[in-house]
């Protein structure tokens, strides 16, 4: 006959509790197979709750740390730096000659006080050469710079002019015809520089000192006269222009020059009937004006 003490004693199988059971012992201890239940169902509950928890656990500390990748920073663009690069362009001036005292000039004393009005001639021509130079940018739009450049020149220009004037010994109107010439063969200057900047476009101006290696001749058939000089003149030179920064480290620009090497009085050597003579007190003016493309290597961080 079935009995319920059958299920129990197959519970105790299981269970350890229901071990220490046997079938009498179940009908007559009724409390105590209770206790023993209770136990089982303690233990069920408690096995199953750690496996769930268990595997939990062991996935979170196997999980490893996700890392969200930073952004790439982008490069901000400056022009700070130094740089070399070369330019070539077009050059055009004006060259006023005067002779204020003739007897200084001629080595006549009759003719001092006498001066002969001023003659001016245009030169132009072809100048290319180099410049280097670094820049500093700050507050954040504003670069300041120096620049030192040197460019060949082929800026020459003849006259031709007959001087009239009352000679003083004879009374009589004279007349001195001949043929100037001048020609610039080189120009440099050293310059600083402030521009504005917007990201690769930069606006400049710019000024210093300059200097040009200069050449200057007379012919005066009537006395088989010839007279000539090289000298290099000081000066100054304001200008401007704008600068892109077109690929990486390279960067154009397109400039505007003016050099003024003011009045100088100069003594030009030469021959007269092919005697040697040396001809002082002649004035010569001088100014020049060019435009120049550039391109610009950089070595500024970009």
């Amino acid at each position: 006959m079935w009995h319920r003490c059958n299920t129990l004693l197959e519970l105790s199988s299981r269970f350890t509790d229901c071990t220490l059971l046997s079938c009498s012992d179940c009908a007559a201890k009724p409390e105590q197979l209770g206790w023993g239940m209770k136990k089982v169902l303690l233990a069920s509950i408690s096995g199953a709750a750690l496996m769930a928890i268990a595997p939990a656990n062991a996935a979170d500390l196997g999980r490893r740390p996700v890392y969200t990748a930073l952004p790439a920073r982008v490069p901000v663009f400056t022009w700070a730096g130094c740089y070399i690069g070369g330019n070539i362009g077009w050059g055009w001036g004006r060259d006023t000659v005067s002779i204020p005292n003739l007897a200084e000039t001629t080595g006549v004393p009759e003719l001092a006080g006498v001066s002969l009005p001023s003659v001016t001639g245009n030169t132009q021509g072809v100048l290319g050469g180099g410049q280097v130079g670094c820049n500093y940018q700050f507050a954040p739009n504003w670069v300041i710079g120096v620049e030192g450049d040197g460019e060949a020149a082929g800026i020459k220009g003849d006259v031709n002019e007959s001087v009239s004037f009352t000679d003083p010994r004879t009374g009589a109107p004279n007349t001195v015809t001949g043929t100037a010439h001048a020609q610039t063969d080189w120009i440099a200057s050293a310059t600083g520089r402030l521009g504005w900047t917007w990201d690769r476009v930069m606006l400049y101006a710019k000024g210093g000192a300059a200097w040009a290696g200069d050449k200057y001749s007379a012919d005066l058939p009537a006395f088989n006269e010839h007279i000539e000089t090289r000298v290099t003149r000081p000066g100054w030179t304001v200008g401007g222009g704008v600068e892109w920064a077109f690929w990486d480290n390279w960067s154009a620009k397109v400039e505007y020059d003016f050099y003024d090497f003011s009045t100088r009085n100069l003594t030009l050597p030469g021959t007269i009937f092919g005697v040697s003579e040396v001809v002082p007190g002649i004035n010569i003016k001088e100014t020049i004006s060019s435009v120049k493309f550039g391109i610009n290597y950089r070595f500024g961080a970009y």
